[in-house]
């Protein structure tokens, strides 16, 4: 899993990959997304200086926790 630079410079996460880790399809994800049952947090660590990015996603009662590395690739998850 990796996350990308969106077009309106927003970090973005592929549904598709991240939707299994929530227990749910994709297009389940996205409904859910679209009717504003989704809270997705970025927080990117500028203190450390290690250009680590943390994306935190709740859906409803799970939620999925992911730790990029300055390149973009997924160094560390969890799940609830």
């Amino acid at each position: 899993m990796r996350h990308t630079l969106g077009q309106q410079g927003d970090w973005v996460v592929d549904p598709c990959e991240l939707a299994p880790r929530l227990g749910v399809d994709a297009d389940y994800l996205k409904r859910m997304e679209r009717q504003g049952h989704v809270d997705a947090r970025i927080k990117i660590d500028d203190d450390s200086g290690t250009g680590q990015t943390r994306v935190t996603v709740r859906l409803l009662n799970r939620g999925w926790k992911g730790t990029f590395h300055g390149g973009g690739a997924l160094i560390y998850e969890e799940m609830w």
